[in-house]
C-alpha cells in the first residue's frame, strides 16, 4: 500500500531567492517553529560540490483519530533528511525522507523547484507507505491528511518569509 500527496506551490519570487531560503539551515528552524513544531533542531547540514544536505529534528503535534490514538499519542518526534541539487534548465531537485518516532509508516518524497517568468513553482510529491495489516490503510490516510495540512502551513509560512526578505 502506498498513498501519495502531490501539491504545486507557486512563488512570485525568483528561483535564486527561494533556493537561497531552502538551503539556509536557519530557515528550517524558523519554518518548523512557525508552523507549530517544538524543540526544533538542525542536527547536521552541509553544502559541498553543489549539493546541500540537511537533517532536522522536531516534535510535531498529532491530531489523531480515536482508532489510532493508542498507537500514536498526541506528539511525535520527526527526523527529516533532505538533499538539494541543481538540475538541468535552472531547476533544483530535492529528495527527502521523513521518519516519525512511533509512527510505523515510511515517508519519502521529492520536490522540483522550477523557474517561471513570474518566479518559480515547487512541485512536491510525498509518498506514504505502511505495511501493517488491518490499520495500514487508515494510518496511511491519517499521515497523508496530516502531510497535506503541514504542506499548506509550510506554503503559507514560506510566502510570508519570502515577502519579508
Amino acid at each position: 500500500m502506498t498513498t501519495s500527496v502531490e501539491v504545486s506551490h507557486e512563488y512570485a519570487h525568483p528561483i535564486e531567492t527561494v533556493i537561497g531560503a531552502f538551503t539556509d539551515p536557519d530557515f528550517y528552524l524558523q519554518k518548523f517553529e512557525g508552523i507549530g513544531a517544538r524543540d526544533v533542531e538542525v542536527l547536521a547540514s552541509d553544502s559541498a560540490d553543489g549539493v546541500f544536505t540537511i537533517e532536522t529534528r522536531r516534535d510535531v503535534p498529532l491530531d489523531v483519530p480515536g482508532t489510532l490514538k493508542t498507537l500514536l499519542g498526541s506528539w511525535t518526534t520527526v527526523i527529516q533528511n533532505e538533499e538539494w541539487v541543481e538540475g538541468e534548465d535552472g531547476e533544483y531537485l530535492n529528495e527527502l525522507e521523513i521518519n516519525s518516532e512511533g509512527v510505523p509508516a515510511v515517508v519519502t518524497g521529492s520536490m522540483t523547484l522550477i523557474p517561471t517568468d513570474e518566479g518559480c513553482i515547487n512541485e512536491v510529491v510525498i509518498d506514504i507507505a505502511c505495511s501493517i495489516p488491518l490499520i495500514g490503510r487508515k494510518l496511511e490516510g491519517f499521515v497523508a491528511e496530516s502531510t497535506d495540512a503541514q504542506l499548506d502551513a509550510e506554503y503559507e509560512f514560506i510566502q510570508e518569509y519570502l515577502d519579508e526578505l
